[in-house]
């Protein structure tokens, strides 16, 4: 049986250390270093195409993530010596390579960054097919907190025709600045899909057609009622002389769900988005959300 399965990691310096600008490059190599990566890769080499469940966070100081702004001054990003960071990792995988995902207290030299000790402080395992934010009836009211930069291609709303596919795939990869309502659904229909393949959110039609469909029912029934939102770069890494900077967008919105075949849908594949994010990168620390059901929005 694949379960969901989470882990809170405590990082802490053993000596003043400067961060890398998108902090989940550190979380990476600690992970490699310790060896928890490895079974997860052995694993979704299994997984065919979509959406991988796999999600992993930069370093989170007290709530805030730790990411630099491409563009804006404050010198680099640092840690204290004894300064605790966490991070979570979340996966849909078997049970089975849960022993291989528990490091005991360990210390790891991650060069160029320092000398950290890392420690799994907290660990979730659960049924994905039991999770829900608590929707139900004809409506409902949502917030999704989008607390790293949400990469959401604007391909996702492509109709799955191959004609129009093998047009699409030549494009280059574009982002939505903003946080669209059938972009997001759709994203979270392929997501779901994959994890629960079992319970797929319509058997009517292939996955594929079942993302464009949903997409495009959020379009009309999913509406923004509220949101702060803004486009922003972040520098991920330099490779090969180059540097890597996604654009995404931060912030957060209040969506009214509209008709009960969506507040259903939704209501699993919204608590998901809780532990495996949205959008593209999660593996990298992309795409981290926090979402909530509300009782009602004020006018």
């Amino acid at each position: 049986m694949r379960m969901l399965i989470c882990g809170k990691f405590v990082m802490t310096p053993l000596r003043d250390a400067i961060l890398p600008p998108y902090t989940s490059k550190l979380v990476k190599t600690l992970l490699m270093r310790a060896g928890v990566l490895e079974p997860f890769r052995r694993f979704y080499q299994g997984l065919g195409e979509g959406p991988k469940p796999f999600s992993m966070t930069p370093l989170f100081r007290g709530s805030k993530p730790l990411f630099k702004e491409w563009g804006r001054d404050g010198g680099p990003l640092t840690a204290a010596e004894g300064e605790p960071l966490w991070f979570r990792v979340c996966m849909v995988s078997s049970v089975d390579i849960l022993g291989e995902l528990l490091p005991g207290d360990e210390v790891v030299d991650a060069p160029p960054y320092g000398v950290f000790s890392l420690s799994l402080a907290e660990l979730e395992v659960v049924d994905p097919r039991s999770l829900s934010i608590g929707l139900s009836g004809s409506r409902g009211y949502v917030r999704i907190r989008f607390l790293t930069p949400t990469l959401l291609s604007t391909k996702l709303m492509a109709p799955p025709l191959d004609h129009f596919l093998r047009r699409v795939r030549r494009l280059g990869a574009k982002y939505v600045l903003y946080p669209s309502p059938p972009h997001i659904c759709s994203f979270l229909v392929r997501l779901w899909n994959v994890v629960a393949p079992e319970q797929p959110i319509s058997r009517k039609v292939t996955p594929e057609w079942a993302a464009y469909f949903m997409g495009r029912l959020c379009e009309v029934a999913m509406v923004v009622v509220d949101y702060r939102s803004r486009p922003i770069t972040v520098l991920y890494d330099e490779k090969e002389g180059s540097y890597r900077r996604p654009r995404g967008f931060i912030g957060w919105a209040v969506y009214e769900i509209n008709t009960r075949r969506l507040v259903k849908a939704l209501d699993r594949a919204l608590a998901l988005a809780n532990y495996l994010g949205i959008g593209k990168s999660r593996a990298v620390g992309f795409g981290t959300v926090a979402v909530e059901k509300l009782d009602a929005v004020e006018r």
